[in-house]
């Protein structure tokens, strides 16, 4: 772990490129279309300040924001951590089952919505008994007069007075995506954020002139340590789509010159599956695809730079954590995540808690500046996480020159298109079908994906109960993204001898019979929802 950098604040290094890089554009939104400069994004972020200090908000006190990728949610997001208060970002899509029970547990002060959210979701916001200002698209003109940046125009643009929050205050409370079948918050302190955002710069070689293109949801954890944070250290211009789109992929990063674009394995995996006819040579400025948020296959890396000829930097990391192991681009080795991040202790460890020798399976243990302060259970209780040695649950090894390989995880969590699915949610959906007796859900693997969910069921003694029906209740209780690809019905699900499920024993179930997906399975991953259309 290296020496760390000085902490800077949010604060200071807007005000610093505003005046340094006032014209140049930070935020370029190609869908939907948008721009932002660092003068912009200083005179709203500060205008933000003032309407927070006005209606008194305090360190750690909370505002939740909604919506999609667009410049104005890069504004409030940065907004919030500039005063001194704590962002909570609720990713609309994976978390939408989960949103009331998020505000609930959040407890926010304020909830920033986007106009175009659903309306079943709006309700649920409206529903929450806290104050919810909505916010548009600034591009399309003047605003609503109850939009949240028409009320931002009555206060000045210029610097207020001393913002609350110290360093060691919460900035963000990101949700995981489901490791438990009630998703937690992860509470990030503004220290910790400037950690986790200047080692992937660092490690990637970022710099003022680089592009960055983004197509994730700015929500989640990972774009927010690899793209957003990143980007507003080094000056550099994020590239910002809504989503992911294979027919355009490419044309973005010719047109807008993008130097780095953010992927996971999924993206990978539809552009080696679902090819296009374009090679390196067409996009000129590009140096390389990063991979992160889910394992990438070995040999899919080398297939897609075979076909390619663009390079992949994989790299891993979680929540908690950030970022924990990155290849540096000039010294990639395929397979694996890359030596520790800067400012990262990153070791592995036997059952007993010793250090694992090089080439020896163990947990995954990280600690250093860059992790997490506790986590936001429900009821709004905090739990610390532990500082010094937090076990990932990932198993793997070092090599003799310090580079990390991950082989599997402890847990029987589904990890599919990067996002974190929890078995036990799907299951205890399934359960609660009058005609279901009795449920199990493991993670198979998928191409495209990474893993794909396949749920069992047992009925009821004299009930009968068809896969079809099951889809349909499920949906009423899940997001699209964790319903099962296949449900299986089966006369008993297999056991130990401890009464346990036999996952293995399922998994070769279903190896034995594969089944294709039906009709009534789950489309694609909010990333790639695009592609359903072609």
């Amino acid at each position: 772990m290296s020496g760390a950098v000085p902490y800077r604040p949010v604060d200071a290094l807007i005000a610093d490129h505003a005046h340094r890089h006032g014209e140049r554009v930070y935020v370029e939104s190609i869908d939907p279309s948008g721009r932002l400069t660092f003068a912009e994004l200083d005179a709203l972020t500060n205008r933000l300040a003032h309407f927070l200090a006005d209606r008194g908000v305090s360190a750690n006190e909370r505002i939740s924001l909604l919506g999609e990728n667009c410049p104005e949610w890069v504004v409030l997001f940065f907004g919030v951590q500039r005063y001194g208060a704590a962002v909570n970002p609720v990713n609309v899509e994976v978390n939408a089952k989960n949103v009331q029970q998020i505000l609930q547990d959040v407890a926010p002060r304020l909830v920033l919505w986007q106009r175009s959210l659903p309306q079943a979701l709006q309700a649920v916001i409206r529903s929450a008994g806290r104050e919810a200002i909505p916010f548009g698209t600034l591009a399309q003109g003047a605003p609503a007069a109850d939009d949240v940046f028409h009320r931002l125009a009555a206060f000045p643009p210029s610097p207020g007075a001393r913002r609350p929050g110290r360093s060691g205050d919460t900035a963000i409370i990101d949700y995981t995506s489901g490791t438990t079948a009630r998703p937690k918050g992860v509470c990030i302190s503004h220290d910790a954020y400037f950690s986790m955002a200047r080692s992937p710069a660092e490690r990637l070689g970022l710099c003022t002139a680089d592009r960055l293109l983004e197509c994730r949801a700015l929500s989640w954890a990972s774009p927010q340590v690899l793209s957003l944070g990143p980007t507003l250290h080094t000056a550099a211009t994020l590239v910002l789509a809504r989503k992911f789109s294979r027919s355009r992929f490419f044309d973005w990063i010719r047109d807008q010159r993008v130097t780095i674009a953010a992927g996971i394995p999924t993206v990978i995996n539809i552009l080696l599956d679902r090819p296009v006819p374009v090679t390196a040579a067409a996009v000129p400025t590009l140096k390389f695809i990063t991979s992160s948020a889910a394992p990438l296959a070995a040999e899919r890396q080398r297939a897609f730079e075979r076909r390619y000829g663009i390079p992949i930097v994989q790299l891993c990391g979680m929540t908690e954590a950030g970022l924990m192991g990155g290849n540096p681009p000039s010294a990639c080795r395929v397979g694996s995540i890359g030596p520790p991040m800067p400012y990262l202790d990153a070791r592995f460890v036997d059952e007993a808690g010793a250090e694992c020798p090089a080439g020896t399976d163990g947990e995954l243990v990280v600690s250093g500046p860059q992790m997490a302060s506790a986590y936001l259970v429900e009821g709004g209780t905090l739990v610390p996480i532990p500082q010094d040695g937090f076990r990932t649950g990932d198993i793997g090894h070092r090599d003799a020159d310090g580079y990390l390989y991950l082989s599997g995880r402890k847990k029987d969590l589904i990890i599919r298109g990067g996002v974190n699915i929890a078995p036990l949610e799907i299951t205890t959906a399934l359960l609660a079908h009058p005609a279901v007796a009795e449920a199990a859900t493991i993670g198979v693997p998928d191409d495209v994906y990474g893993e794909e969910i396949v749920s069992f069921v047992v009925p009821r003694r004299g009930r009968a109960v068809a896969a079809e029906e099951l889809f349909a209740h499920c949906r009423t209780r899940l997001s699209d993204f964790k319903l099962p690809r296949e449900i299986r019905v089966l006369e008993a699900i297999p056991k130990t001898e401890r009464g346990k499920v036999a996952r293995q024993s399922l998994e070769a179930l279903w190896r034995r019979h594969p089944q294709a997906p039906t009709d009534d399975a789950p489309g694609m991953a909010p990333l790639a929802a695009e592609e359903r259309n072609g």
